[in-house]
């Protein structure tokens, strides 16, 4: 499976580390929006902006995030006061000012120690920057002070299956899911882990899931592909990566070029095997 593994990769790798990048689409432009309004206590116009960018797959989970931390000052579960205080680190994020970005999560943290938004924030902060055991260490500080926010199990799920245990990654995808059934990116996520352990008869379900709660999911798609390719079933792998070159929407086009590149080998694979059948007819022919 290592042609159908390099396409999984590069799935995984764009998602742990787009994070607080300018998106380039209308959506994405809004989170980014709504985070400069929530750093300058905006809140409700912030959220509003936040609402908006879930259409961006790139900045989905994130804007759900910052959406939770918004309804908890709103429900008066968090002081206005600290929720900006994180607010305006990510704003530091967003142009990679990441020790200051860190210094306000801590001050938050200092303020209220039990606040898992503020661990969360951090651990993405240290994700971005590829410190991923540092990352790990603080969502696992989110999950014991702050267990409500589920966000956690995703972000430190993703980063376990990206260093391949994938069986902890699996456990945390499901206390998530448990918490948050429509979020298509955990149901995606649960299937790579699946597909990545070779359980592509248990990933197919994830990824039809994720494909039914977002249907223009390209990514969900490609990876369907990959798991139907491994289960030999080829042209219902053909008609998914087909699929995905029709959905797939950026700008540099990486899906429609990897799924174009696994149709082209399939059916190389087709020729080839049909030769070797006329070759053998042949041969019991004479």
């Amino acid at each position: 499976m290592a042609r159908s593994t390099s396409l999984i990769l590069l799935v995984t790798v764009f998602m742990l580390f787009s994070s607080f990048c300018r998106a380039g689409t209308e959506a994405g432009d809004a989170y980014f929006k709504g985070i400069e309004l929530a750093s300058q206590g905006k809140l409700e116009d912030a959220k509003a902006e936040f609402q908006k960018s879930l259409d961006d797959d790139s900045v989905y989970a994130y804007a759900r995030l910052e959406i939770h931390a918004i309804d908890d000052v709103l429900k008066q579960k968090t002081k206005r006061e600290t929720a900006i205080l994180v607010f305006q680190g990510k704003q530091l994020a967003t142009h990679k000012k990441w020790d200051e970005a860190i210094a306000l999560y801590n001050k938050a943290i200092k303020e209220n120690p039990n606040y898992g938004y503020a661990f969360i924030s951090k651990g993405i902060a240290y994700m971005s920057q590829g410190e991923l055991d540092r990352a790990i260490s603080n969502f696992s500080e989110s999950i014991d002070v702050s267990p409500e926010y589920t966000e956690a199990y995703q972000n430190r799920g993703v980063l376990l299956e990206y260093k391949g245990q994938f069986n902890k990654a699996l456990k945390d995808f499901d206390k998530a899911i448990a918490a948050d059934p429509t979020s298509y990116v955990l149901y995606f996520n649960r299937g790579m882990a699946r597909v990545y352990k070779g359980q592509c008869d248990l990933a197919l379900p994830d990824l039809e899931k994720a494909i039914e709660l977002k249907p223009d999911y390209a990514k969900a798609y490609i990876n369907k592909g990959v798991a139907l390719e491994d289960l030999k079933r080829n042209d219902e792998a053909i008609a998914a990566y087909k699929k995905a070159i029709e959905l797939d929407s950026s700008q540099d086009k990486e899906i429609a070029k990897d799924a174009e590149a696994s149709i082209r080998a399939l059916e190389a694979e087709r020729l080839l095997e049909a030769k070797k059948k006329k070759a053998d007819d042949s041969k019991e022919n004479k």
